[in-house]
């Protein structure tokens, strides 16, 4: 028998390409203007390549990221989680490998250096922020990891019995709530880092009116223990001479307590990791694990699209469910089989 070819489907149809934002073309073909007439040996074949990819990024901000601007707000205080998305997305669904990742990462990123040059941008907003080694054969491509209950349950543990030393802690308070939040809720690290006191609501456990991307207001939920860890963070705070810091997450800079960034965050996320052995953990990570965990519990996708604060359930099924392998599919069906027989 003839071996069957491999059907291609084409995904940035121009259908796609059509509903991007427009100011973001507008703004890239000035750059790409720029850029050509300063270097025109290259305009039909590293330029071509770059916007391509560059079209790639505004496609995937279109369905992922409400069609924000190149320029919007939204950006500059979510970098890392969209770009993260960005790599999820270019591994998952397009199945790119590492070398195109990175190449289409530093389409996104020379936009930006050129932006920032011109003063339309104030800073590159994911510089320094994801990891990134030098040269681009040898950058690094993020991880992404199911926690499984296992590894969740060993970390959980481990950060309580680390709290409860008395000499030689390597993990505080504030890992241990950010841990909790970020596995209990299903939030982005961009909504972790704005919770506030001010949007707290111990009694019904959640935080409340915070904003998320876009401008979109969600909530924060999380459990008892998480609620008793807050009684305790708020109690503690009291004792921190010229506190006035609204925000849950918080450093003390200069003498002054001021809100814990995304990056911060970033890092103390990657630091609980290591707990398993994982220098490359991060904040979608967790997310991912809480949301296949919802849908491995309930086995209702609709659930965890709500408590993911997906628009599109596609988006929920296709990047946060873990594939099944084979041996959990037959085991799944075998359960099916003697439950049938039982009824």
């Amino acid at each position: 028998m003839a071996e069957k070819k491999r059907v291609y489907k084409r995904y940035f149809t121009k259908e796609k390409k059509s509903k991007v934002n427009q100011d973001s073309v507008k703004a890239y073909e000035k750059y790409l203007k720029s850029k050509i007439i300063k270097n025109k040996d290259v305009k039909e074949t590293t330029y071509m390549v770059y916007k391509n990819y560059f079209y790639q990024f505004l496609v995937y901000l279109n369905e992922e990221w409400e069609n924000i601007s190149i320029h919007d707000e939204e950006i500059l205080e979510n970098a890392v989680d969209i770009m993260e998305g960005f790599m999820s997305f270019c591994q998952d669904t397009l199945g790119n490998n590492k070398k195109v990742i990175n190449t289409k990462l530093s389409a996104v990123s020379t936009y930006y250096i050129w932006a920032v040059q011109r003063g339309i941008v104030p800073v590159h907003p994911f510089d320094k922020k994801l990891e990134r080694m030098k040269g681009a054969n040898d950058e690094r491509l993020i991880n992404h990891y199911f926690l499984s209950n296992d590894e969740i349950d060993k970390i959980t543990k481990t950060l309580h019995e680390d709290y409860e030393k008395e000499k030689g802690r390597k993990f505080d308070i504030q890992h241990l709530l950010i841990w909790h939040i970020m596995i209990e809720s299903a939030n982005r690290n961009g909504a972790i880092s704005k919770l506030t006191l001010s949007s707290l609501d111990l009694d019904e456990m959640i935080f409340v009116d915070i904003r998320e991307k876009r401008g979109k207001r969600v909530e924060v939920a999380f459990e008892e223990t998480t609620k008793i860890l807050l009684e305790k963070w708020m109690e503690m705070r009291k004792d921190m001479d010229n506190l006035e810091c609204d925000a849950v997450f918080i450093v003390k800079r200069n003498g002054e307590y001021k809100k814990m960034s995304q990056t911060s965050i970033y890092k103390r996320v990657r630091k609980i990791g290591t707990i398993l052995g994982l220098e490359d953990l991060h904040p979608h990570c967790l997310r991912k694990t809480s949301i296949n965990k919802i849908v491995d519990e309930t086995g209702d996708l609709t659930i965890a699209q709500e408590m993911a604060n997906h628009s599109d359930i596609s988006t929920t099924q296709r990047h946060y469910v873990k594939p099944k392998s084979k041996v959990e599919i037959r085991e799944k069906l075998r359960k099916l089989r003697e439950s049938k027989k039982e009824d």
